[in-house]
């Protein structure tokens, strides 16, 4: 008997052809290249042809006008490359994200020199325009998807609400080491530094160095202020203590933090001294770098005095002295970074707030703790939530790690000037802010609840182990991007149900009384997860056709992505996969499904070289 698909899982499987089929057009018809672009040079007609039919000839000429860099504000951090340029006549903008076109063809911006630019070229009409109605077609069917009739999907989620409806909510010292008192460590950390390629408080620089150096936000009972200041004192000191216990220098991380060190040691890595340039340009100068010829005396004379001053004074017992030294620094930092090149007084006090309280380990405390006490009660068969209050007080729990994960996160997008899921520990602080924030309305379904605050406290275990306190830094120019920012929130969204998936599975598979309804329930979930996670994967294809001129490239994050896409597409064709329709066998085949979402993440962030590596 003949199978009639329904009309929007038909439309599914033919927008997925269509994007096959639009890859094989780029493949055979698309041109690709560079060209090399001088400034004020004369047009140019041929480029550098790397894939594609035809010569390597423009039917028009290109050349440069101008070329620049835009820094960000009191920055010398690049935060966008534009050439200026003109083709056949017509004068056009490339920037990072941002594709010039002309006659169907495209230039991105790839590479910019002291006097050129260099610029990838593609023409690609019929093939971009086959693989976006593709992707079109894909993101309205599986919105369609959950309006039809007559689907597994409906049928397992009407057995779900009515389950639902029937079972309602069951219920020390710091040792010989030489540094700073606290309260004079307290202000050093008040004095500005260019760290990271932005200016912020001394603070957020003592407190990475302290969490790469030892693992954790103090040493031998003494603040990150405290450490930072005996590594610029009394380096001797504290480099002989630091050799002693870590002996082997062999491994990357241990050479990291070598080179760590010694950049400590030579002074270079404290960029303390704001100097405007003749071109109002402010550059940040450190404790042993460059001084401009055309510099002041007086701020010659501020550079060279202020800190060895200051370790005069702490030497001698003079913090009083110090303490007001370290006031001036400060006040002569302002008027020479005037008008604009310090963050605010609030910015600056609202990142030292968050230097010393933006810790996920202890929400990743809460939420095992929470998530362990919800699932363990809705596992028994005398269920331990029995009054409301405890229900609801677990509830308030939720919500409050919900809160303090999105309250870490705003701060940072605020700080930082972008919206924050541009590495590692953001991505990871993102998936445990959604997992916590979706239990939050789970109240009635205790077990679901709990599955989800387990799989906060792992997303939050592991943003405590890449980081601390992960760092903030300026974004780098090709991250800037709404389509990035959607790509990474629809794919760690669905990361989250996944693990949610597997989380229920492992109680299905370790109580029989509940295989079936762990069953139901994952069946359900299925499928807007592996929604969420394609149409992450093609939002993700777009921005990198507008950064890179190209929407896929088989980088191993892309070629994972689409493993685990496949994988879990297996068990929506139950129906003619005959074993799947098993309880058990569904549960234990998520179960094992997550480990490529586990690969993708890790192996490919940070073991296997590529555009996605976090390492």
């Amino acid at each position: 008997m003949k199978r009639h698909l329904p009309a929007a899982t038909l439309l599914i499987h033919i927008a997925l052809a269509i994007i096959v089929a639009g890859a094989i057009v780029t493949h055979f018809c698309g041109i690709t290249g560079t060209v090399t672009l001088a400034d004020g040079a004369p047009a140019v007609t041929r480029f550098d042809k790397t894939s594609g039919p035809g010569d390597g000839t423009f039917p028009f000429g290109v050349a440069l006008r101008s070329a620049e860099v835009v820094f960000y504000p009191a920055s010398t951090t690049p935060m966008d490359f534009r050439s200026h340029i003109t083709v056949d006549g017509h004068d056009l903008t490339v920037a990072m994200n941002s594709v010039a076109t002309y006659r169907g063809w495209r230039f991105y911006q790839t590479a910019m020199g002291a006097a050129d630019s260099t610029l990838s070229v593609a023409r690609d009409p019929w093939g971009i325009a086959i693989t976006y109605t593709g992707y079109a077609l894909l993101g309205l069917s599986m919105v369609l998807f959950f309006f039809q009739r007559r689907t597994c999907w409906r049928a397992h989620l009407r057995k779900l609400l009515a389950a639902a409806m029937i079972v309602v909510a069951a219920t020390a010292s710091a040792g010989d080491l030489p540094t700073m008192q606290r309260p004079l460590a307290t202000r050093m950390g008040r004095v500005f530094v260019y760290w990271n390629d932005r200016v912020a408080p001394m603070q957020t620089m003592a407190c990475d160095v302290t969490s790469k150096l030892y693992g954790a936000r103090s040493y031998r009972g003494m603040t990150p202020e405290q450490v930072l200041a005996g590594w610029l004192f009394w380096f001797d000191d504290w480099n002989r203590d630091y050799l002693a216990s870590h002996p082997d220098a062999s491994g990357k991380k241990e050479q990291e933090r070598r080179a760590l060190i010694t950049w400590l040691g030579t002074g270079e890595a404290f960029r303390i001294y704001p100097y405007r340039t003749a071109s109002g340009r402010l550059e940040w100068l450190s404790l042993t770098g460059r001084r401009p010829s055309a510099m002041s005396l007086e701020q010659w004379r501020f550079m060279v005095e202020t800190m060895p001053s200051i370790q005069r004074l702490v030497a001698s017992g003079d913090n009083i002295g110090a303490g007001q030294v370290m006031l001036d620094l400060i006040e002569a930092q302002r008027r020479y970074a005037a008008p604009d090149g310090l963050p605010s007084p609030l910015r600056v006090d609202v990142e030292r707030r968050y230097n010393r309280l933006a810790r996920p380990l202890p929400l990743a405390l809460v939420a095992l703790t929470v998530g362990g006490f919800l699932l363990l009660g809705a596992l028994k068969r005398r269920p331990l939530i029995k009054k409301s209050l405890t229900g609801t007080v677990a509830t308030a729990l939720c919500g409050l790690t919900a809160l303090a994960v999105a309250a870490i996160l705003a701060v940072r997008g605020w700080l930082g000037g972008y919206v924050p899921v541009s590495n590692g520990p953001e991505t990871m602080l993102f998936m445990g802010f959604a997992a916590s924030a979706a239990a939050l309305f789970c109240g009635r379904r205790r077990l679901i609840q709990g599955a989800l605050m387990l799989t906060a406290a792992m997303a939050l275990f592991t943003a405590a182990m890449a980081s601390a306190t992960p760092r903030i830094a300026a974004l780098q120019p090709v991250l800037s991007s709404r389509l990035l920012t959607v790509h990474v929130m629809l794919v760690m969204t669905s990361y989250v149900m996944f693990l949610l998936m597997a989380v229920l599975a492992a109680v299905g598979l370790s109580r029989r009384d509940l295989c079936d309804r762990m069953a139901l329930t994952n069946s359900v979930l299925l499928v807007p997860a592996k929604f969420l996670l394609t149409a992450g994967i093609f939002v993700g294809a777009v921005w990198a056709n507008q950064s890179w001129g190209r929407y896929w490239g088989w980088d191993p994050k892309e070629t994972c992505a689409l493993v685990t896409m496949l994988i879990y597409a297996v068990p929506l064709h139950a129906a003619s996969l005959r074993r799947l329709r098993r309880p058990r066998v569904l549960n234990l085949y998520l179960l094992l499904a997550i480990v490529s979402v586990l690969f993708t993440y890790f192996g490919a962030n940070y073991l296997l070289p590529g555009l996605h590596s976090y390492a």
